[in-house]
Order: structure tokens, then C-alpha cells, then sequence
């Protein structure tokens, strides 16, 4: 019990300042800075109290930005999605019945026509010039 009393005993630490850096090791030129903190019980208890008070404004303004976005958001917002074309629809309905239709009864029969070949003139050669 004894180790434990003994080790949990805060043991100040110097800090020194060499040139433009603190350390907690010394160094050539260092200078001691006295690190204990001077302010009176008062003082402390005066600093703690700003400190909440900065934190329940802070979460306030928060709450209030937060409401204030809220209600941008919904005066921006259009009430009513804008309507699709008929052609869209048309095209979407006729898709879902294709798709719901059993695949074993659909018949198709395919119309056989034949087309007459016809002589065109080919349009790689030049065409005569009337005189």
C-alpha cells in the first residue's frame, strides 16, 4: 500500500525555455520557467463559471442555427415532384407488362415480306453531266 501512496504523489516538473521551444530537459542557455498556476481559488472558480456560460450560449446558437437551416431547407424545398412526360410513361407502363408477361405463352409470329430489288445507282459513281 505503501508503493501505491507513494507513486500517485505529483512531482513537479521544471520547464525550460531554449530560444523559441520548451522542453522538459534541459538545454545549453535554458532558461527555468515557474509553471505553477498563481491565480487564487476565486479566480479559478470566476474562469470555470465563463467557461460553462460560453458553452451553454455556444450550444444555444447551435440549436438556433440548426432550426434556422431547418426551415431554409423547407422554404427551398419544392412541394410537389415536377411530373414526367407522357412519352416516359407510356414507355415505363408498356416495359412492366412486357416484363409480367409468362414468357411460355407469348407467341410471336414474324410477317415475311419480300421486297423487290431495285437497281440504284451507286452513289460512289459520278453522275453524267447533261450537255
Amino acid at each position: 500500500m505503501a508503493v501505491c501512496a507513494f507513486s500517485s504523489v505529483a512531482w513537479a516538473q521544471n520547464t525550460y525555455r531554449c530560444g523559441d521551444s520548451y522542453s522538459q530537459t534541459p538545454c545549453p542557455g535554458g532558461v527555468i520557467i515557474d509553471t505553477t498556476d498563481k491565480r487564487t481559488q476565486a479566480q479559478k472558480m470566476q474562469t470555470d463559471k465563463a467557461s460553462q456560460r460560453d458553452a451553454q450560449i455556444a450550444a444555444a446558437m447551435e440549436k438556433a442555427r440548426l432550426q434556422q437551416e431547418a426551415k431554409d431547407l423547407a422554404a427551398n424545398t419544392p412541394a410537389v415532384k415536377p411530373a414526367t412526360p407522357a412519352s416516359a410513361r407510356k414507355t415505363r407502363t408498356s416495359q412492366a407488362k412486357k416484363k409480367n408477361a409468362p414468357e411460355m405463352l407469348t407467341v410471336k409470329t414474324a410477317a415475311v415480306t419480300k421486297k423487290k430489288k431495285t437497281s440504284k445507282p451507286s452513289s460512289k459513281q459520278p453522275k453524267a453531266k447533261k450537255t
